[in-house]
């Protein structure tokens, strides 16, 4: 299965949904995505993370440096994750310290930005 990405407008961010697997190949449908909302966010971009059944070290290498990206533009992004393999993976590797983690919308929203 390749990666499936839906964006929409909740009230005060765009959420991003991540479907399916981001590895080597999907990876320049991400960045087309990401590139797109670096450019049209201004406010909070929410990476909603919960669809995703497997991220290899290129895909999430990207994630990592997209956000860093968007937050060097002085914006708030967040990702919200799921118990699981991404998940316990994000949590592993301690992303927590360079991205601010929830396991929901909600709490991205109301959570503090870095």
């Amino acid at each position: 299965m390749s990666i499936e990405i839906v964006i929409r407008g909740i009230t005060g961010a765009t959420v991003v949904d991540f479907h399916g697997r981001l590895d080597l190949h999907s990876r320049w449908h991400v960045k087309a995505v990401m590139n797109q909302c670096c450019y049209t966010e201004t406010e909070h971009l929410i990476l909603n993370l919960k669809g995703l059944g497997f991220v290899d070290s290129a895909g999430l290498g990207f994630l990592v440096m997209s956000s860093r990206k968007f937050q060097d533009l002085h914006r708030r992004i967040s990702w919200v994750y799921a118990p699981g393999f991404v998940g316990n993976l994000l949590l592993s590797l301690q992303l927590q310290e360079l991205i601010p983690l929830t396991t929901s919308e909600e709490e991205a929203l109301s959570s503090s930005p870095f």
